[in-house]
């Protein structure tokens, strides 16, 4: 059963977001660590909603559930997207990798959302530095913290830019025992298009790649570039009245299930992925789910304590670079307290160049340095 949208899934998928294009940000919720929604208001097409569910789908929903506690992240991507126009929406082909950008006057800025693994959220500026990241990693390849350049992963091979030479070179040189294998992995096709492939293609699935002939070749470029111009008409896949799948099209691979029928990808999306959020929810996960709030809000409570410690230390630095000086101050404000009022104080303190405050009541001095 899918769990994750595949790069073929997200291809189509960004086809009908683009409805969402020039939306200005109203709000942001993050109710779940593995949940972001953006309520997205367009003028004459009036508000929706932009529901992500973290490394494995997204989908535009139209009506609003009651999303409570906004977490960390969610409270950052409000400091720095709210009221921001969503100006463009793409995959960084062919990886499970979706791009959107955001614009107020001159500033833009980046949020990249990874379908893969257990999935992330980063937050770039313009150009792609990382603000933040839902999840800090390091990889041997790359590393997502705040402060380094967006870097992902980049596949060999584009499918969605394929041609016969790139695909010669591919299956000659595959280490994969069978043609689905290889498919599915170093094409980056899946499980279930790597199928439709091979039966457009007629092609024995089990075949191995060094045996594949080059007029398989042309079936198999020829059967990727059919799949790629089908017409969005999506469906959920049944077996005894339960999804097992969600595709943007009718398949082959599927000719013999029943399948429901839906208007948009989005709705047929929302129907496949809702079984899973209708699950009860155990005593466990509930516990989980406190645990991951209070994680949040303790990662958001250091990041602001790690601020404040720079603060003080660049005071605490420049107090000990102008020490004498302060000292002086000081021992001067000491002698004059012990023969007159601080009224008085404060009068004869009145054009001096350091001293730039004096509180009478408090009895306390501000100066700059």
């Amino acid at each position: 059963m899918k769990k994750q949208l595949s790069s073929m899934d997200l291809h189509f998928l960004v086809k009908e977001l683009q409805v969402l294009k020039d939306s200005r940000i109203d709000k942001i919720y993050h109710p779940e660590k593995n949940i972001i929604v953006f309520s997205l208001y367009k003028t004459n097409a009036g508000k929706k909603l932009l529901k992500i569910t973290i490394g494995q789908s997204l989908l535009i929903a139209e009506e609003k559930e009651a999303y409570g506690e906004i977490l960390g992240f969610g409270m950052l991507l409000r400091k720095h997207l709210d009221g921001y126009f969503l100006y463009y929406i793409g995959q960084i082909e062919p990886e499970r990798i979706l791009k959107f950008s955001f614009k107020a006057k001159d500033d833009k800025k980046h949020l990249y959302m990874e379908f893969f693994g257990k999935g992330n959220a980063i937050l770039c500026d313009e150009h792609s530095v990382i603000i933040n990241a839902l999840e800090h990693h390091e990889f041997r390849e790359r590393v997502v913290k705040p402060r380094l350049k967006y870097v992902y992963p980049v596949m060999s091979c584009n499918i969605f830019d394929l041609n016969k030479n790139n695909l010669i070179d591919l299956i000659k040189n595959s280490k994969k025992d069978s043609i689905i294998v290889s498919l599915a992995t170093e094409l980056g096709l899946g499980g279930v298009y790597s199928e439709e492939i091979c039966l457009l293609s007629k092609i024995d699935k089990n075949k191995t790649p060094k045996n594949i002939q080059d007029k398989e070749i042309n079936a198999i470029l020829s059967s990727i570039k059919t799949i790629l111009n089908k017409k969005i008409e999506p469906e959920v896949v049944m077996e005894d009245n339960n999804p097992i799948d969600v595709v943007p099209f009718e398949l082959k691979f599927y000719e013999k299930r029943n399948k429901q029928k839906f208007s948009t990808f989005s709705e047929a999306l929302n129907c496949f992925y809702s079984q899973f959020n209708e699950l009860k929810e155990t005593e466990f996960d509930k516990k989980l789910r406190s645990l991951q709030r209070i994680i949040e809000e303790q990662k958001a409570a250091i990041e602001e304590l790690k601020k404040e410690e720079i603060k003080s230390r660049e005071k605490g630095e420049l107090v000990y670079h102008k020490y004498n000086v302060i000292k002086e101050i000081l021992e001067e404000i000491n002698k004059a307290s012990k023969k007159y009022p601080w009224k008085e104080i404060k009068e004869k303190l009145k054009e001096h160049k350091v001293v730039k405050e004096v509180n009478e009541k408090d009895r306390k001095v501000v100066v700059e340095v």
